[in-house]
């Protein structure tokens, strides 16, 4: 792969100068593969080819106009053409999808498919008809519009410090500062910043966890979680492994997070470590500056992913080409950050709020994870190929950030190289506890869904008692503990969507501990497993990356103390 920029495949269904602006633009081929007759296996595989194409053009306008609206949630033309999909779009596709997916089941050609090929194909669409309802199209319209509410409330938080706006990311910076006192500043003007919006995102959180608990009862389900393990299409495991999980974490994890926080104090020399003191080097050095725009960003992305393999490179340097980077923080901007696979064309475009942390490193090379997955899914034939799961989805990702630790010369010194990679590990070991947290509280809030706001603000402090080591003291900031979990965009846009970073991040560790014995052979196990999109079971697609699909105690221990061999 050495062009500059890519594009996207002739159309063999679809007329080539097509695009989606209102659903009239699409209907007549939808209606076309709904009436379609089909006489034998060749014919279905025709159609299967041709709903797909039709699939990928449409979900392609849609994440388009995601993206422009997470991009700017102040234009009100981005705004108005995504919400315009929602309600007048969406809702047909998804009937209409529902009508397709029967039309194939009903198929007597599909036992003429071979099986295996198929296999995750008509596996997820027989689960999605089991669960689909007509009444509940409104209802996930209305999901999406209230998740879109909470991109533009975060989006249009600051703070102002000497006389200057930051977003909070931006902020976030000075919490990397020695100034301790700086620090105490800036932890309190943003989390008050954030309580001045306390009322309106619980308000709006309750909204949404009663509309999914409809959803829920009415896809016959007693509550959203056991529906959302068969929509996002958790075949491999249950909820039992997760409980699982969260105990494994608490066992073998938050020791040895204990243990780094106590060496923190210790470094720090102060006598209580408050939640101010967690970003800051524990032994006061300036924080690390890898780079100050984002065309440096790029720049040395590619170098770092280049030390790895070149085609991570490439894929990058495609996608500067092509404009699909919007990587600098700026107000009206969405929080957070996420690589959005284009189905059709195949090349992914990656969307962060950079500062100039190190931390933005780790995003930026975390999201080139999947960028390059996304790349390397590109000759998979069916749209519904790359419709991966989650767990594959972090497992490229989060691999990505480990392999790229040799390339990170290519942003600092051979000391602060050092100093960021047990900054990373150190990392990887307290965010494990804070995934477990997550998707526990997600598991009550859920079982639980006639909560009242104030009983979801105690049990979250309850659980994050339970799944935190107590070094941290919270005394005076009570209010910012237990409205934490308002930061956790995934809360609101995307639930349930988050126990996979712990599972990916096992498998990641795995892959890096091969990586380290055999760079090649690493590398290579880690593109085949890529490759194969969603055409296997995770637990096939981690076997082929070399590692196992498992989260025991005794498999954690012995990740954990592999960890602890690295961390200095």
């Amino acid at each position: 792969m050495t062009t500059n920029t890519i594009t996207r495949n002739k159309r063999n269904y679809l007329a080539e100068n097509l695009t989606v602006n209102t659903w009239e633009d699409i209907e007549t081929y939808y209606n076309e593969l709904s009436s379609r007759s089909i006489e034998n296996k060749d014919d279905l595989l025709k159609w299967i080819s041709d709903r797909s194409e039709t699939d990928a053009v449409v979900d392609e306008e849609y994440r388009w106009r995601y993206i422009r609206q997470t991009c700017d949630t102040e234009n009100n033309e981005y705004t108005k053409a995504y919400e315009d999909f929602i309600q007048t779009i969406t809702p047909k596709w998804m009937s209409v999808t529902n009508e397709l997916n029967k039309k194939i089941a009903a198929s007597p050609f599909v036992k003429e498919l071979d099986q295996q090929r198929f296999f995750i194909y008509l596996r997820n669409l027989k689960t999605q008809l089991q669960i689909f309802r007509e009444e509940n199209i409104p209802l996930a319209q209305q999901t999406q519009l209230k998740a879109q509410e909470y991109g533009t409330i975060i989006g249009a938080m600051t703070i102002e410090h000497e006389g200057k706006e930051y977003t909070l990311p931006q902020a976030s910076v000075f919490l990397q500062n020695e100034n301790r006192e700086l620090r105490k500043t800036i932890f309190e003007k943003t989390n008050n910043r954030r309580l001045q919006d306390r009322e309106k995102l619980n308000q709006l959180f309750s909204e949404l966890v009663q509309i999914r608990h409809q959803i829920a009862l009415n896809a016959g389900f007693e509550n959203f979680r056991d529906y959302m393990f068969a929509e996002l299409g958790r075949f491999d495991y249950d909820v039992e492994a997760c409980e699982q999980f969260h105990e494994t974490i608490k066992t073998e994890v938050i020791p040895l997070v204990k243990k780094i926080l106590e060496k923190r104090k210790a470094q720090l020399k102060v006598e209580t470590l408050f939640p101010y003191d967690l970003d800051v080097d524990p032994e006061n050095l300036p924080a690390l500056k890898p780079f100050t725009t984002q065309e440096e960003l790029v720049e040395k992305s590619v170098a770092c992913l280049n030390n790895s393999d070149i085609f991570f490179a490439e894929c990058i340097s495609i996608m500067n080409n092509m404009k699909y980077l919007d990587l600098n923080s700026r107000k009206g901007k969405a929080p957070g950050g996420y690589n959005m696979t284009l189905p059709e064309i195949g090349v992914p475009f990656i969307f962060m709020n950079a500062a100039g942390t190190h931390r933005d490193v780790e995003t930026m090379v975390h999201e080139a994870g999947h960028a390059v997955h996304s790349f390397l899914m590109r000759k998979l034939p069916y749209n519904f190929d790359q419709d991966i799961s989650s767990e594959t989805a972090e497992l490229a990702s989060m691999s990505m950030e480990l392999m790229t630790f040799d390339g990170l010369n290519a942003f600092y010194n051979e000391a602060d190289k050092d100093r960021a990679i047990q900054t990373h590990l150190e990392g990887i070991i307290s965010m494990l506890p804070w995934i477990a947290l997550i998707d526990k509280f997600q598991h009550w809030i859920y079982t639980h869904p006639q909560h009242t706001s104030e009983e979801r603000e105690n049990k979250w402090l309850e659980l994050h008692k339970e799944l935190t080591s107590g070094e941290v003291e919270w005394t005076g900031y009570e209010d910012f503990r237990k409205t934490m979990w308002h930061r956790q965009l995934h809360l609101f846009e995307v639930p349930f969507y988050y126990i996979e970073y712990g599972i990916a991040q096992l498998g990641a560790i795995a892959v890096w501990r091969n990586y380290r014995q055999n760079k090649e052979k690493a590398i290579s196990d880690y593109k085949n497993a890529l490759s194969l999109g969603y055409t296997k079971t995770i637990p096939q697609i981690y076997a082929a990356a070399g590692v196992e699909f498992n989260f025991s105690k005794e498999y954690v221990r012995e990740l954990v103390n592999f960890l602890k061999g690295e961390i200095k």
